[in-house]
């Protein structure tokens, strides 16, 4: 199953937009008392009621702003490297046969990222009603610990979402998630600093935590439907248990990512790896420039056997976020989705093995490793600009 049913779609995107519409109604209902209580305040005769009043403005104005003002902005993104059909023709052409598979247009531009993930985004129009221009990002992390195979699959799945139309309403819901999120924030900060507003602060920061409760349990619950609709579309073309695979290696790189970056901003780093020496079925050494890639390449070649690809031994892939917030499936249910017939988690299925590492896929990949370190350090830090070579 690669697309999604047109009347599942519309509805889709009515819920996206009545959704992000709350939004700025609770903006401006919050308004609306806002000028009924100044009316109040200049016709009434009660002090009391007039001071009350008067405690409100503050508040109610700044979340009004918050909400209008945060749920039209942009997300900000961290460093990403355009990757140009010219520079990586291999990788392009790889997309544009999966995209071509799965009946879909492929994307505009596709971006390298320093993040363990791959991420499909389209700039729709109308609240997601009309397509724009599609853009896909893959980490090169995660490109340093999948094959080529598992990239494949990995793509098949990015793909999936634009087949399955996904990706038009995912921005937009996410600027109304972050702007929710960001104005509870700013009213716990003035709950704590302004003793004089507390009682209506409380107040509208119960009301927004509330919508935003609601706001999140019916975008994530239509966000999981549309992972394991991707997964389908991945399987059919890649494979179940290739894709199966991917899931796993996919799955267990975030939290040995997370766990390196995080020993290396300590003052003793991390544990020096054992030079020289690839496990039995660990990928193959890539020559990168030294700094936090080639480190973290390092760590996974000496993994033997990639221990992190065969799903044994990693309960932390099961964990589930404890209010059932997730924007993902957890990996037992989407593993079940791909067989339903047969456990793909089960002791019978091929052993894993090492192929050639998907970032050996692009070309130049020094060069590119080290303009994304460069995006990675701070303004002040950073050499001078050195352009990415082109392909000729």
């Amino acid at each position: 199953m690669t697309g999604t049913k047109p009347a599942a779609t519309t509805s889709r995107a009515l819920l996206g937009c009545a959704l992000l519409a709350g939004v700025h109604l609770l903006a401006v209902a919050v308004l609306a008392t806002q000028l009924l209580l100044v009316i109040a305040i200049l016709t009434t005769n009660a002090w009391q009621f007039a001071v009350l009043g008067s405690l409100t403005v503050v508040p109610t104005s700044a979340l009004a702003y918050g909400l209008l003002a945060r749920a039209s902005a942009d997300v900000a993104e961290g460093p990403r490297i355009v990757l140009t059909p010219q520079q990586q023709p291999e990788l392009w052409a790889l997309t544009l046969q999966l995209a071509d598979e799965l009946g879909t247009a492929a994307p505009a531009t596709m971006r390298l990222a320093d993040t363990v993930n791959a991420y499909a985004g389209e700039r729709g129009k109308l609240l997601g009603l009309i397509g724009g221009p599609r853009t896909l990002d893959l980490g090169l992390p995660l490109l340093l610990g999948l094959t080529r195979d598992e990239l494949r699959a990995v793509l098949c799945h990015e793909l999936g979402h634009y087949a399955g139309r996904h990706t038009r309403l995912a921005a937009v819901s996410r600027r109304g998630s972050v702007a929710l999120e960001r104005t509870v924030r700013y009213l716990e900060v003035l709950e704590t600093d302004q003793t004089s507003v507390k009682p209506p602060v409380r107040l509208l920061l119960k009301l927004t935590k509330a919508y935003n409760g609601v706001y999140l349990r019916q975008t994530l619950a239509v966000r999981r439907s549309q992972e394991l609709e991707a997964d389908a579309a991945a399987a059919r073309i890649a494979g179940a248990h290739t894709f199966a695979q991917a899931l796993r290696t996919v799955h267990a790189l975030t939290p040995l990512w997370d766990e390196f970056t995080e020993n290396r901003a300590r003052p003793e780093g991390p544990p020096a790896p054992a030079a020289g020496k690839g496990g039995v079925g660990s990928l193959p050494r890539l020559m990168l420039p030294d700094g936090v890639f080639r480190d973290f390449a390092d760590r996974l070649a000496d993994l033997v056997g990639r221990p992190f690809a065969d799903g044994r031994g990693t309960s932390a892939l099961d964990i589930v976020s404890k209010d059932g917030l997730g924007s993902h499936p957890p990996l037992a249910v989407r593993l079940a989705a791909l067989c339903p017939d047969g456990d793909p988690d089960s002791t019978h299925r091929p052993a894993v093995s090492a192929g050639p590492p998907a970032a050996g896929l692009l070309r130049d990949l020094p060069e590119l490793v080290e303009a994304l370190q460069d995006a990675m350090r701070p303004v002040g830090a950073r050499p001078p600009h050195r352009p990415v070579p082109q392909c000729r």
